[in-house]
Parts: structure tokens; C-alpha cells; sequence
């Protein structure tokens, strides 16, 4: 059954070295004038001209701008309802102070996204860098991602190297390896813990 394009970012299911996935969960900043939504999946990336932990949605188009981890929820200040608030996604406003965003940036972490590319994701493409589309909006009813891969290439800036393909279970949506939007297991490259590597294939 072709696969039905429905993107919901970068899911974390495990570690490159097998281990039990209890990686910690690093604190990072959101300025509370940022007013960029980032949602539960979204790949984020540093704020360039700071250097005290501040991380903003990555963006399209810069494939040569190392990531930050994985975005996973945040807690802040929350000036409409008076209290602080934990949530899913960062709206882009309400937050008296800066907020508290969560990230996943262990060097060892591998994740499950949809490929957002009309082409199939095939096992000649193991190995292969990948870089991200923010085409599909996150939810803020759900608080999940909407962010998939893109390019697929050589490049050493990509931001992920694809590990594996998904194949089960069997029928589900993103399985069919034979069409495009397929679901990929992928691993940091171009990370702010990891140094990119040229692809081999």
C-alpha cells in the first residue's frame, strides 16, 4: 500500500550503540520574544549570535547549520494563565522571562521520521545524509512536529545520516518501502556534539 505523506518529526526510539535509550534530556533557553512555535519533534538549531544557550526552530535552508538536538517540550511563565505552564510546544508568546525547552542532543540517539521527499527511501540509501523540510506545519492540538526529511545526498553539513528503513509493523503507513514518504530510522550528523561526515554512498 503507497505510503500517505502525514509527517510528525523526529520520534526518539533508541541508541546507536543499542543501550537503553534513558538519555537525559538537555535544558536549553528560548528567548520569550521568539515568536517561532516549536513543537514536540521539531529538529532545533543554536542562535548564531549567542553563546548562552538559546535555541530557535531550525529553519529551512540552513543545511549548513549545525543542529541542537531534538525539541521536546518546554515550561515557562505563562502570563495568560498566571502560572507556569508546561506544554508540548512553544506557542511563540506568553512567557514573562525566558523559557525552559528540553532537547535531546546525545551524540548516540537515533529517531524515527517520515521522509518528505516523492521519491522512495531505499536501502541504497543507507548511510546517505539527509537534511530537513519544515513544510507541514506542527499541531497545536497534538504539540507534535510536522518536520520530515528532505534532500538526501553526500553533503557533510545534512544534518541526519539515515540508518535503516522502517518495515513494520506490516501495512502500517510509511512502511512501503517501494514508495515515497517512507519512515527512516536516522542518526545525528551535523550535530553541535557530533562533526559532520561526508556520506559513503
Amino acid at each position: 500500500m503507497a505510503n500517505i505523506l502525514s509527517p510528525y518529526g523526529f520520534d526518539p526510539v533508541g541508541t546507536i550503540s543499542g543501550a537503553t535509550p534513558n538519555f537525559r534530556l538537555s535544558k536549553r533557553l528560548i528567548a520569550s520574544t521568539y515568536a517561532t512555535a516549536i513543537y514536540t519533534g521539531d529538529v532545533v538549531q543554536p542562535v548564531i549570535s549567542s553563546a548562552t544557550g538559546y535555541i530557535a526552530q531550525w529553519a529551512s535552508g540552513t543545511a549548513t547549520t549545525q543542529v541542537a538536538g531534538v525539541f521536546m517540550g518546554c515550561q515557562y511563565l505563562s502570563i495568560s494563565q498566571g502560572r507556569r505552564a508546561y506544554s508540548p510546544f512553544w506557542p511563540g508568546s506568553d512567557a514573562n522571562g525566558d523559557v525552559t525547552a528540553w532537547v535531546i542532543d546525545s551524540p548516540d540517539a537515533l529517531f524515527q521520521v517520515q521522509s518528505g521527499t516523492a521519491s522512495a527511501v531505499t536501502l541504497a540509501n543507507i548511510n546517505s545524509n539527509a537534511t530537513i523540510t519544515t513544510a507541514t506545519a506542527g499541531s497545536t492540538l497534538t504539540g507534535r512536529s510536522g518536520m520530515a526529511l528532505s534532500t538526501i545526498g553526500t553533503t557533510n553539513t545534512y544534518a541526519f545520516t539515515i540508518v535503516d528503513l522502517v518495515t513494520s509493523p506490516p501495512g502500517a503507513n510509511g512502511t512501503d518501502t517501494t514508495t515515497a514518504y517512507g519512515n527512516v530510522l536516522v542518526a545525528f550528523n551535523f550535530e553541535v556534539f557530533r562533526a559532520g561526515n561526508t556520506s559513503i554512498s
